[in-house]
């Protein structure tokens, strides 16, 4: 643990300062994946210092380094593309489930799309996209012939300035921002009068609900509970329509029109106290940290993305982790990266796998069609994965953080 940082001059939700630190990491990297080789080892790590608001509860990390903020979104390496059929069926379900919405042929915003998955399944459904997106990695070639703009800028893009559009869709973005209400005032300015907007991002309810710890990772600065956006949207001039559970209550979704700004006040709200909620997440880190320490052999990890970004963070100074692997076919030459150093990715298989003492899966929300894939390539030592316990649905595959 670490001294926490200062107390921040006030609260994006409910506007007042006083906050408690429940959670905090020293030095745990800033990227989940970055080119092999190319950074010194002791660069690429940030703090988190994950504060409770004494006033309405609100988790953020005040450590987060805000000037950096453009250099880190602008990293030469894609995270979290669509590599496996649930994947791949979950951002089709999305584009439909936005099409279903719209008039035919409509003009499509999307701001912070990665590699521009959904944006290609919207243009495919014969939507016009304009896809903002700062990563360096992508280039205007992936998208040539698609019917897909790309602008490689932050939000809001200079190019686009006074254009509205049909529907404006903003996926796991907004947990990255520093200031929300400018942001969702940006997306609210873009929306045409009669357009929706479709915002998706991680719940901090479902934190709370698992105590998990490796959902705490550097690039999020902000963790919401639904409440809190139901008060941020209303400020922005959205009306809900609509709102999603998606991958078992991990993120949460929002169908929404635009309506004049509605002035709300935050209401405080503990499901946990701050204390109580800062004791589950230590007991949660020790109990991790036994169950690595009693892995007798090599530990390989699967699933190079922000929940081994945080676990490395955490454990690598103490454990030796020994491989990683992943489907991605665009991470050849990259790595993930702790204290201790660079960790190769490579594709799976059967021959680097018998080499293995256990494998603690990464990608949780995707852990069962992993653990499937794993035992088909005959491993037969233990599994584990990073999904926390739920207390009312235990999983079939043992929680790294299980008693």
């Amino acid at each position: 643990m670490t001294e926490p940082a200062a107390t921040p001059l006030r609260c994006v939700v409910c506007g007042l300062g006083d906050a408690v630190t429940v959670w905090s990491v020293a030095r745990t990297p800033m990227h989940a994946v970055r080119p092999s080789g190319v950074a010194h080892h002791a660069s690429g790590f940030g703090q988190l210092d994950i504060a409770a608001c004494s006033t309405c509860g609100h988790l953020s990390n005040r450590a987060f380094d805000a000037d950096a903020a453009d250099e880190l979104y602008g990293a030469l390496v894609l995270t979290n593309e669509p590599v496996s059929a649930g994947m791949i069926a979950a951002v089709d379900e999305t584009a439909a489930l936005i099409m279903r919405h719209l008039k035919r042929g409509p003009a499509v915003l999307e701001v912070g799309g990665g590699g521009g998955a959904l944006s290609l399944a919207l243009a495919r459904r014969s939507a016009r996209v304009d896809l903002v997106e700062p990563s360096r990695a992508l280039g205007a070639e992936r998208f040539a012939g698609t019917g897909v703009m790309l602008h490689r800028a932050m939000f809001p893009a200079p190019a686009l300035a006074g254009r509205r559009f049909d529907a404006v869709v903003c996926r796991q973005v907004l947990e990255h921002v520093p200031e929300p209400a400018p942001f969702l005032a940006a997306l609210r300015a873009s929306l045409a009068d009669d357009g929706i907007a479709y915002l998706e991002l991680p719940s901090a309810d479902d934190i709370l609900r698992r105590h998990s710890i490796v959902d705490f990772h550097y690039p999020h600065v902000h963790y919401y509970r639904r409440g809190e956006m139901e008060w941020l949207l209303a400020r922005a001039g959205f009306a809900i329509e609509e709102v999603f559970d998606i991958k078992q209550g991990h993120d949460m979704g929002f169908l929404l029109r635009a309506v004049t700004p509605l002035a709300r006040e935050a209401r405080a709200s503990f499901d946990i106290s701050p204390s109580e909620f800062a004791a589950a997440l230590a007991e949660r880190r020790a109990r991790a940290a036994q169950r690595l320490a009693a892995i007798n052999g090599p530990i390989a990890l699967y699933g190079a993305n922000a929940y081994a970004q945080a676990l490395l963070g955490l454990y690598q100074d103490s454990t030796r982790f020994d491989a990683m692997f992943d489907d991605t076919t665009s991470y050849a030459g990259r790595c993930v990266y702790g204290p201790a150093g660079e960790i190769a990715i490579e594709p799976p298989s059967g021959e680097r796998l018998a080499g293995m003492a256990a494998v603690v899966i990464a990608a949780y929300l995707h852990d069962a069609e992993i653990a499937r894939k794993i035992a088909a390539m005959e491993f037969r030592g233990p599994v584990y994965t990073l999904r926390a316990p739920d207390p009312e649905a235990p999983g079939a595959i043992a929680s790294l953080f299980d008693p």
